[in-house]
């Protein structure tokens, strides 16, 4: 997707800040956001790859003006929405107004969520699961595909060539758990790309490196 969020590369905005240290929630209302989305993810159920692609269709000058928790709220709202657990109204007033399907929607507990934080998700799969279509050293050109949902791929790399330099295994693939498609098992490489092939004379230090983890549907050979 070229959409706002995917700003890696533009011009205009500034110099990033680092902030150095843990983070710190400067408002109560950002915890509350935070751990909303945590608590709800399970029995809602969605993931964060889900999560992500619902914060991409924030309209560009809201997804500008917003907070970055303000942007997960609104995403955990329209995700309760697409699952039948609210409407937009019992949103806007907090008043309840119709029955969730428990059938659908199983009741958790505060000790269910954290036994699963704890344990996390697994997202590799055997080596068995797909067998690779690159090999360490090759080298490969990242396609220039712009899908209409969500995608791990910048845009500033889209057509460019680069090196693997590491097989990592085989992951699920973001787009197509995004798009509820299933995990599509796939290898995942370490890519290397030289500053000038990415911005040309114009690189501030062409002869940097950049690498990149990219799903092999993102890569062909030059």
């Amino acid at each position: 997707m070229h959409g706002i969020h995917d700003l890696g590369g533009m011009h205009g905005f500034g110099a990033i800040p680092i902030i150095e240290g843990d983070y710190v929630f400067k408002h109560d209302w950002q915890r509350r956001s935070f751990g909303l989305a945590q608590a709800l993810a399970g029995p809602t159920p969605f993931c964060a790859d889900m999560h992500r692609s619902k914060i991409e269709q924030i309209a560009p000058i809201d997804y500008l003006r917003m907070d970055y928790f303000e942007k997960w709220a609104i995403a955990t709202s329209e995700l309760l929405k697409d699952a039948g657990l609210v409407n937009a109204s019992e949103l806007r007033t907090g008043k309840k107004e119709f029955d969730v399907d428990l059938a659908r929607h199983l009741p958790t507990g505060p000790d269910d969520l954290v036994e699963a934080m704890k344990q996390g998700v697994q997202l590799k799969f055997s080596a068995e699961t797909s067998s690779p279509g690159f090999t360490v050293g090759e080298k490969v050109r990242v396609r220039t595909d712009a899908p209409a949902g969500h995608t791990r791929v910048p845009r500033y790399v889209r057509g460019r060539v680069g090196e693997i330099v590491a097989d990592h295994g085989v992951f699920q693939f973001a787009d197509t758990v995004a798009r509820g498609q299933g995990p599509s098992p796939q290898h995942c490489y370490a890519v290397v790309f030289a500053a000038s092939a990415l911005w040309g004379d114009d690189a501030e230090s062409p002869s940097d490196l950049l690498y990149l983890d990219l799903a092999e549907a993102y890569l062909d050979r030059p």
